[in-house]
C-alpha cells in the first residue's frame, strides 16, 4: 500500500493516536522490507496466535507495528519491544487475528512464516541442542534430540524432568522424550501438568 494511501488514513486520527511500545512514526518512512501494520479500529492483542490465548491488551485506531511473523491461518506477529530474556523465536511475539480492520504499508507476502504455539499448551523452549531420553534418568537411552532455538510440548514432568511431545511444536516430528527441566524454559502454564513420582 502506498505511503501516501497510509498518511491520508492517520490524518483522520485524532492527533497522531497513541503508539504500542516499539512501533515506529510514519514522520519517517519505512524500511523497504518491513511491513508495517496501520490499525483502522481497535485490535485485539494475543499471547499466541490463537483466539482462546491470554489477551494481553488492545492497539487502538492510528496504532503502528512492524510485523515481523505471520502463522499459515494468517495471524500477525510483532515484537511488543520489551525485555523477554527468557522467550525465543515465536514466543517473543505478540499477535494479531488475520480479520483485524487494518491496513499495511510493505507486502504481507514478504514477512516470513512461522511456527505459532497453541493457547493452553506448556511449552518447553530449547536453548541449545539437547538429547531426548528414554526415561526421566541420563542413564537411559538416547531416543532423539532437540535441536536449539526450537520447542515442543510438555505432556509430564517430574521435579526434575519434562517429558516432550515433538508432534505439537516447530519439529512437528512423531516422537516423545524426556528432557532435564534446567535445559529448558517454559511458556505456558505449567502447574496444569501433574507432577508424577
Amino acid at each position: 500500500m502506498p505511503v501516501v494511501l497510509i498518511f491520508s488514513i492517520l490524518s483522520m486520527c485524532s492527533g497522531a493516536g497513541s503508539l504500542f511500545s516499539g512501533s515506529i512514526l510514519y514522520s519517517q518512512f519505512p524500511d523497504e522490507n518491513e511491513c508495517i501494520l496501520v490499525c483502522i479500529d481497535s485490535v485485539g492483542v494475543f499471547t499466541r496466535p490463537d483466539s482462546s490465548a491470554t489477551f494481553m491488551s488492545s492497539l487502538l485506531p492510528c496504532d503502528q507495528v512492524v510485523i515481523s511473523g505471520r502463522t499459515v491461518d494468517g495471524w500477525l506477529g510483532f515484537d511488543p519491544g520489551v525485555a523477554q530474556a527468557a522467550n525465543i523465536g515465536s514466543f517473543r511475539l505478540r499477535w494479531i487475528a488475520a480479520n483485524a480492520q487494518y491496513v499495511t504499508d510493505g507486502e504481507l507476502s514478504s514477512v516470513p512464516v512461522v511456527w505459532g504455539p497453541r493457547a493452553g499448551i506448556a511449552y518447553a523452549m530449547i536453548y541449545e541442542t539437547s538429547p531426548l531420553y528414554s526415561e526421566p534418568d541420563s542413564n537411559s537411552a538416547v531416543v532423539d534430540s532437540v535441536p536449539s532455538s526450537c520447542a515442543a510440548a510438555i505432556i509430564s514432568r517430574t521435579e526434575d524432568w519434562y517429558l516432550l511431545d515433538l508432534s505439537n511444536g516447530l519439529l512437528e516430528l512423531d516422537s516423545e522424550g524426556w528432557i532435564r527441566a534446567a535445559d529448558v524454559s517454559v511458556s505456558g502454564n505449567l502447574d496444569s501438568i501433574p507432577i508424577i513420582e
